[in-house]
């Protein structure tokens, strides 16, 4: 006995739909997929893969960024996370009561080889006396502070040339913000000596980065 038509039409409809609701959602590994495809456990591409759409980032997303590892692996890591990875971080060192202003050797402890640490800013809260002299009234002074590696650390010096504090019982506070890149996330190029034969001018002979 044949079906009717209209039963026929039905079971198609039905069969169409039914592909749709199974095909819109995609899980290998799992029964329950979040996306259109969702794969449950590694996943290995040998060629390109192309991501042709970005959903904007608002004020209030996340951030994420995709590295590779050196085992070709790949993590995410989120920003926004106060504890966990970063692409870079802000530190701050509140350095208080040095011998006057003179900073001559702060040991962060940061790991020279795993990072890079930039000084950003440095402010002393003291007021400070130029170092008496004949020539005392035509003297200047501008902070100075720099980052070097020792030890296989990074340090840092803070200092106001010829000046320091106008009252020696004051307690001076260096407050120095510096900027830490981890050294997966940049590039570093070997030491350039540049000899400059008692000259006061000189240029590369290639730029680093063309």
């Amino acid at each position: 006995m044949k079906a009717p038509v209209f039963y026929k039409v039905f079971l198609w409809i039905f069969f169409i739909c039914s592909f749709q609701f199974l095909s819109a959602q995609v899980g290998i590994g799992t029964s329950n997929p979040r996306k259109a495809l969702e794969v449950a456990g590694d996943m290995k591409v040998s060629q390109t893969m192309n991501v042709l759409n970005f959903n904007d980032l608002t004020d209030s997303g996340t951030s994420n960024f995709l590295l590779q590892e050196s085992n070709n692996s790949i993590k995410s890591i989120d920003v926004s996370n106060p504890s966990g990875a970063a692409l870079g971080y802000i530190q701050e060192y509140i350095i208080i009561n040095p011998n006057l202003d003179w900073v001559k050797d702060f040991d962060t402890g940061i790991n020279a080889t795993d990072f890079v640490l930039i000084v950003i800013s440095a402010v002393y809260n003291s007021d400070l006396q130029l170092s008496s002299g004949p020539d005392r009234a035509e003297n200047f002074s501008i902070p100075y502070t720099a980052s070097f590696v020792s030890g296989g650390t990074w340090h840092m010096i803070a200092d106001y040339p010829m000046a320091a504090n106008s009252n020696n019982s004051d307690v001076g506070i260096w407050i120095i913000t510096t900027l830490i890149f981890s050294n997966d996330l940049n590039k570093q190029f070997g030491i350039i000596n540049i000899p400059m034969a008692d000259g006061t001018t000189g240029s590369a002979s290639s730029p680093i980065i063309d």
